[in-house]
């Protein structure tokens, strides 16, 4: 039997570390996994899944997957979710199951609204002791062939964690020079995650050998917008840009630049009556360098609508690694879906008399 060891998954599991979030590259396909405030933004009852596998050339790599489903009800101002979650590192399958439950409270005001969501999750882990090779079983000319004196106290452990979150979206006329973009739709949002690990010592330990071992805070700020350009329109066909920007801060201190991990994704959508394109820069910093690891994400898909309200959504992305790790482990390969299923009497029920504002349709692509 071939048994392999990651290094980073041994510290994981013997050292007093802090685990890391997996982070999607199309990250609005996987919205309540992004924030929970984007919990039942879209009409009706929306599915959507996303498959990310990481490193190719290593033994096994990281794969993650994701699938949920949310309902608006917007006579309660309220989107309803459910998500299911697995991730599996390497060949000692190391695997995380979780279902999460998410809720958001949609305020709508004149031409904006702001979302609140919140999150709970339970997690499992468990991990194939078999499949792992100790470094005191090593000899240097024979292999793996000395008993070790590791004793693995713990199988499979769960605990369970709490999300919150905050969007506010807007729409309003953009005017560059004599040009005027109209319908132009703008999200801004943060969310907030792991936060029994701020205010709880004993929740949400994850160590199989009954260390104090947790999930690092992380703080996610986000931002998009979808810029209709209505000087290339043609009589059906409408053009769109659209610029997005993500920061994902992650550490025992998160707020402090040197003490915590930060990756910024940032990057151009181009959307053509459905379909689009897209280019984005991922790195510790702003501005391009080589320094640390850094990557190029290229993404493609289509958003197609049906004249019954219902849409389907499929998007494909690929990472090219350029720094660090990442040339000689191979590149990120994703795949996302979502299909709305439409506004539906019998889910919006009545609406309350008198009311002059409502919730504003969903972004066309976020």
């Amino acid at each position: 039997m071939n048994k392999t060891l990651l290094l980073i998954l041994m510290l994981g599991i013997y050292c007093n570390c802090k685990a890391q979030d997996p982070s999607f590259s199309q990250f609005y396909a996987s919205r309540i996994y992004l924030n929970p405030a984007f919990t039942g933004i879209e009409s009706g009852i929306s599915f959507a899944g996303a498959y990310r596998m990481q490193w190719v050339n290593i033994d096994q790599g990281f794969k993650t997957y994701i699938a949920s489903v949310e309902l608006q009800q917007p006579y309660l101002r309220s989107g309803f979710g459910l998500s299911l979650y697995h991730d599996t590192q390497g060949q000692m399958q190391l695997n995380t199951n979780g279902i999460s439950l998410s809720y958001a409270y949609h305020i709508p005001m004149d031409g904006h609204n702001l979302h609140i969501g919140f999150q709970g999750h339970w997690y499992q882990k468990s991990v194939d002791w078999d499949q792992i090779t100790f470094s005191d079983e090593l000899d240097p000319v024979f292999g793996a062939i000395n008993p070790t004196t590791a004793v693995p106290l713990l199988d499979r452990i769960s605990y369970t964690d709490f999300d919150f979150g905050m969007l506010w979206r807007f729409e309003k006329t953009m005017r560059i020079g004599n040009l005027i973009s109209r319908n132009t739709r703008t999200s801004i949002g943060l969310s907030l995650h792991h936060l029994p690990y701020l205010f709880l010592d004993d929740t949400g330990n994850e160590s199989f050998q009954n260390l104090d071992t947790q999930t690092s805070p992380r703080l996610t700020l986000h931002a998009g917008t979808v810029i209709p350009l209505v000087f290339f329109n043609g009589k059906k066909n409408k053009i769109s840009i659209s610029p997005n920007i993500k920061v994902d801060m992650q550490g025992e201190r998160f707020l402090s630049p040197r003490q915590h991990l930060q990756v910024i994704t940032y990057g151009l959508y181009v959307l053509f009556d459905g379909i689009y394109i897209g280019a984005f820069y991922q790195n510790k910093h702003t501005l391009p360098q080589f320094k640390d690891t850094n990557a190029m994400i290229f993404a493609l898909g289509a958003n197609l609508k049906q004249k019954d309200g219902r849409s389907f959504f499929l998007g494909l992305s690929y990472d090219a690694n350029t720094t660090g790790v990442g040339p000689h482990a191979g590149g990120v390969y994703e795949i996302a879906l979502r299909w709305n299923m439409g506004a539906s009497s019998g889910i919006k029920g009545k609406g309350k008399q008198g009311r002059s504002k409502k919730i504003l349709d969903c972004h066309s692509f976020f």
